[in-house]
């Protein structure tokens, strides 16, 4: 959880200066920030649709009756986030489709709504509901959120995703990652995608 927490954070983060550093009427550029939007939008909705689907219903069923106010507001969250990640990938389209800087702002102003709700969240699952997946959930049963993440992706987005994920990362998040993967994959993920996420953030400084 904490690995793809900061990954989110972190391209969250860095989202309004790429948008408001493009030019308006400057369509290509327009395309890859708004590509970059559609992207990181999906990771995170697949990730808490993976926790809806295989983490609440189960801690529902295991935990404590007292859990039942936490998983409320992790659920409550989700949906409040999935309604700010639909304004947001409507003003991107909105935006690639006429790159002006009215629909511009609208992203911005999208993005800065949305990325205080997401750190509120995230901060409260890592406080408030970590411990009962840590309690109540199988490693196995944890891993299946993450390859539910993963099933949302195109086979030729895994390395961006896997170096998206692995930059910066804390060398014992890093290890953990190590001993989820089969070996032989994790050895390619771990050199393709780093230079895969590399290229990527050449193109978006180029683009921004």
């Amino acid at each position: 959880m904490y690995a793809i927490h900061a990954m989110l954070r972190r391209e969250l983060a860095d989202l309004p200066a790429y948008v408001e550093d493009t030019g308006a009427g400057d369509g290509e550029r327009v395309e890859v920030v708004a590509d970059h939007i559609d992207f990181v939008t999906l990771i995170l909705h697949a990730h808490h649709e993976g926790e809806d689907v295989l983490v609440w219903p189960k801690l529902a069923e295991r935990a404590p009756a007292d859990a039942a106010p936490v998983l409320a507001t992790m659920q409550a969250d989700h949906a409040g986030i999935d309604r700010g990640l639909a304004t947001l990938t409507g003003a991107a389209a909105s935006w690639r489709a006429n790159p002006d800087a009215v629909r511009r702002g609208a992203v911005v102003d999208a993005l800065r709504e949305l990325i205080p709700v997401v750190e509120a969240h995230l901060k409260a699952e890592e406080t408030h509901a970590l411990v009962l997946i840590d309690t109540w959930l199988s490693a196995p049963e944890w891993g299946e959120v993450g390859m539910h993440g993963i099933a949302c992706l195109r086979p030729e987005q895994y390395p961006l995703f896997f170096g998206m994920l692995l930059h910066d990362i804390d060398p014992e998040l890093y290890g953990v990652l190590e001993a989820s993967l089969p070996p032989d994959l994790f050895t390619q993920l771990a050199v393709s995608g780093p230079r895969e996420y590399a290229r990527y953030r050449r193109r978006l400084a180029a683009a921004a």
